[in-house]
């Protein structure tokens, strides 16, 4: 009886060991012309030459497909965008980002945005978008909004939703800093409400 206890305990905390992953941060120095991407526990820092890099990766992928894949994707905004739209919605986000004027970008939560926002609410999605690879990479500033100090280090948990999995980021305070189930288009595949 006592091997079973140890072995269901072992095998419990080998499984919970699994389900997390923590993410040192290390000070960047190079960031200039920064994003900012508040939300109700933190302040995301975002290199804007990430969002340069994402976007000119992105235009390659979608102009091979003639703009008509949408789940190139993952936010669920462009869930049901046609090919034209998601042409039109691109190429005005990619305008804006390159002119040089637009600059000192900050973003939150509060407010409510609508997807075919004009001026620099058009970028959101596409920051979204790319948030949790940035968070999974650190390379992301992360400011606790509590103590506003930045955090050295924050936790990736995981949720099963349908079968597929998700990652929850978390500040060292258990709070969270960003779902992916909230933005991404995969939570909704196979019940068909994607489409």
């Amino acid at each position: 009886m006592r091997t079973l206890f140890l072995t269901a305990v072992l095998l419990v905390t080998a499984l919970a060991s699994q389900a997390q992953e923590i993410v040192k941060l290390y000070p960047d120095d190079t960031m200039k012309d920064s994003i900012v991407y508040k939300n109700g526990t933190s302040i995301l820092v975002i290199n804007r030459v990430d969002l340069v890099n994402y976007m000119k990766g992105m235009d390659t992928v979608l102009q091979k497909t003639c703009y008509s894949d949408n789940r190139a994707f993952h936010n669920v905004q462009f869930s049901h965008l046609t090919a034209q739209e998601i042409e039109s919605h691109f190429t005005s986000a990619q305008a804006f980002l390159a002119d040089s004027t637009h600059t000192n970008l900050e973003y939150s939560t509060d407010k409510f945005v609508q997807f075919w926002t004009e001026g620099e609410n058009i970028l959101l999605p596409y920051i979204e978008d790319m948030l949790s690879s940035l968070l999974t990479d650190g390379r992301i500033k992360v400011i606790d909004k509590s103590t506003q100090k930045s955090v050295p280090q924050y936790t990736i948990f995981w949720e099963d939703i349908a079968g597929q999995p998700f990652k929850i980021y978390k500040l060292p305070s258990g709070k969270i800093i960003f779902r992916e189930s909230n933005h991404y288009i995969e939570q909704f595949a196979g019940s068909g409400a994607a489409r």
